[in-house]
């Protein structure tokens, strides 16, 4: 039954993160936070692409309890991502955090869940996002100045960014899909 109507977000992060982490000679092994997993899609997605080390974490404990039936997470964790939080996680320990459909219209900006995603992941790991066109370059979400910050700062440096298709059923939405490299 295809629920997620052309949604391809989840498909693309995975695939561009999975290639990152292989190129970088992370191992399948690789311990990885999927942030705002919802049902699991992304999970979904790496699994198949051999990568089985996943623990999840959500908002909505409605929503993990569907996603656990998978059987594809390690742990369900539910956390919030904001301002002046921080996740109930120590620091680094994931080799990659991914997000995605989470920085997008009315839902997470980017102060607070930009930072604690590259602080629970080790030096040299990598935190994989996408972007939602539409709310890129709006300011009241903050994206681009968080990750300039960031980099400022000597959190992390990009490593790749890219423009995907972001849903198959409309041409014109696309999303940002960032990767980048905690220092």
């Amino acid at each position: 039954v295809e629920i997620n109507r052309g949604y391809v977000g989840h498909e693309n992060s995975a695939k561009i993160l999975a290639n990152a982490l292989k190129q970088l000679n992370f191992s399948e092994d690789s311990r990885i936070l999927d942030v705002g997993a919802g049902t699991g899609l992304v999970a979904e997605a790496l699994v198949k692409r051999k990568f089985t080390n996943i623990d999840a974490l959500d908002a909505s404990e409605d929503i993990l309890k569907e996603a656990e039936k998978k059987g594809i997470y390690k742990n369900c964790y539910v956390d919030v991502l904001g301002p002046n939080r921080r996740l109930q996680l120590e620091d680094d320990s994931y080799d990659a955090t991914i997000s995605a459909g989470v920085f997008t219209l009315n839902h997470v900006k980017a102060e607070g869940a930009m930072d604690e995603m590259a602080r629970v992941v080790k030096s040299g790991g990598l935190v994989c996002f996408t972007i939602r066109e539409d709310v890129m370059f709006e300011a009241e979400y903050g994206y681009q100045d968080k990750m300039d910050q960031l980099c400022r700062g000597k959190v992390w440096k990009l490593i790749s960014q890219s423009k995907e298709r972001y849903h198959s059923k409309s041409d014109f939405m696309k999303c940002f899909v960032y990767i980048y490299q905690v220092l």
